[in-house]
């Protein structure tokens, strides 16, 4: 299992490893929500189209995450446009 990097501080650091997980197209969010323990559950579709010309949506990803971990989130995202 290769380790792919580090965060954290030298007193605490925290080791990143990537087991090759794949990477999953979404182009919409289905579910944004926070919920009393302030876990935000987003969930993210892929469209497709079938045969008949019907657009479907299947939930390709569910996550979860601490409230401030996803407004770290949305600081970064707002980064990479400067």
């Amino acid at each position: 299992m290769p380790s792919v990097g580090k965060l954290g501080t030298p007193e605490e650091p925290v080791f990143i490893f990537d087991e090759g997980a794949p990477a999953l197209y979404v182009d919409l969010i289905r579910e944004l929500e926070v919920d009393e323990n302030d876990i935000v559950r987003i969930s993210f579709g892929a469209m497709s189209k079938n045969g008949d010309g019907q657009i479907k949506a299947m939930i390709a990803v569910r996550i979860r995450m601490p409230k401030n971990m996803a407004w770290q989130f949305c600081r970064d995202l707002r980064g990479l446009e400067e």
